[in-house]
């Protein structure tokens, strides 16, 4: 199974904060049961919204992958997207072949510079500055891409290296797609445009925002000499199945406050993401821009089969 350009394919994404493993593996059997193209998971050590509690910290991404990966048979999996820093990028890359092997051939490899401040401290002792970050980011997908397509691996960067580094046994296909998250258009969108196979748009851009940015990912392809039309772009998409006045209001409320803006311009965005028809709408309209993957989070199974049900076939 492969993710379809130029077609509607369809992510759905868990993060297992809270979760146990036989709730994320129901939770994805679910989802390859229902027909959806791909789950994925985050990659954090402690819980993103409240990281200094002692509740709700999630399963390590990759070990839980590993597991999704032995007990599933058809969906693709993807971490979305793992934090570069968290692995030195050989040991990374060795990392993903085995759990591209466990799943015979259905990893999609998501990697990302990283942001989380308590995360890095707690974990790592620091946290590095953002051209760092930036600067390993292109070191680890440099190295990453080489040891899936090659058995040995030589590359000096500016933060990781690899000398001569063996990837044995080979990726189930012979290399892994990479998909490079973020946003950032001087240097994320150019190291994306230049090695990944799909780039994830972050932060459920409105459609001028992503036209802007889309503006911006083919600027850079022209760039590095590489053709747009190779690159699959995603995006997530959070919606409302139930679109109960109440759940949008509390959605609005949020998303005014996370963006700084007023409540009323909060409420005309949600509403393009409640109930089954706007949500079929604002799909095809993000598809007719250039969009091929959606990742839509934290779909409860009762929502995962609503949406089997009445959007999938609307949109397939």
């Amino acid at each position: 199974m492969s993710l379809r350009k130029g077609a509607i394919n369809i992510a759905v994404h868990i993060p297992p904060e809270g979760k146990n493993f036989d709730e994320m593996k129901s939770l994805c059997l679910t989802a390859e049961k229902l027909g959806f193209d791909m789950f994925t998971i985050t990659d954090h050590f402690m819980n993103m919204a409240n990281p200094t509690g002692k509740e709700n910290h999630p399963l390590e991404c990759w070990t839980t992958l590993a597991g999704l990966a032995a007990v599933t048979h058809k969906i693709l999996l993807a971490p979305l997207v793992s934090c570069v820093h968290y692995r030195h990028p050989t040991v990374l890359a060795k990392m993903a072949t085995t759990v591209d092997i466990i799943s015979k051939g259905r990893l999609i490899f998501g990697i990302g510079a990283g942001w989380h401040r308590e995360e890095f401290l707690g974990f790592l002792g620091r946290f590095p500055s953002v051209k760092e970050r930036l600067d390993g980011l292109k070191d680890a997908v440099i190295i990453c891409k080489s040891m899936f397509e090659n058995e040995y691996t030589t590359y000096k960067g500016k933060i990781y290296s690899a000398n001569k580094t063996l990837n044995s046994p080979r990726p189930v296909r012979g290399y892994i797609p990479i998909m490079i998250g973020g946003r950032g258009e001087k240097r994320t969108l150019k190291i994306a445009a230049k090695y990944a196979d799909i780039i994830h748009i972050a932060g459920f851009p409105s459609i001028s925002e992503l036209e802007h940015k889309i503006n911006v990912i083919k600027k850079h392809c022209r760039n590095v000499k590489r053709s747009f039309n190779e690159i699959i772009l995603a995006t997530g998409m959070s919606i409302i199945i139930d679109a109960s006045e109440e759940k949008i209001e509390q959605y609005a409320r949020r998303i005014a406050e996370r963006r700084n803006m007023a409540l009323e311009e909060a409420r005309k965005i949600v509403s393009k993401y409640a109930g089954i028809e706007n949500i079929v709408r604002t799909i095809r309209e993000y598809h007719e821009r250039g969009i091929d993957l959606f990742t839509i989070p934290r779909l409860t199974i009762e929502e995962m089969k609503v949406f089997a049900k009445e959007i999938l076939p609307k949109i397939k």
